[in-house]
């Protein structure tokens, strides 16, 4: 019986069995089944893996350009 507190009474071993059996004979064959967050691409597409190094390319060469400019500034200022 529950007590006032709002808790509920134990379960007993057969009421876990049942619930274990009944979990296991449902598992991967409904809907709402669970799927990882890393597999789930609904809302957003696939990644291009050519894509992602086209991306990579430019951030390598837009760094590299900073990069010269960040020396030639250095080098009219230490001139200077």
């Amino acid at each position: 019986m529950a007590s006032s507190a709002g808790q509920r009474p134990p379960i007993t071993e057969g009421v876990a069995e049942v619930m274990v059996k009944d979990i296991k004979s449902n598992e991967g064959k409904s809907v709402t089944s669970e799927v990882p967050l890393a597999f789930q691409t609904s809302g957003r597409p696939p990644v291009d893996t050519a894509e992602l190094g086209d991306t990579r390319k430019q951030i390598v060469m837009f760094l590299g350009f900073a990069a010269v400019v960040l020396v030639v500034l250095l080098g009219v200022w230490w001139v200077a």
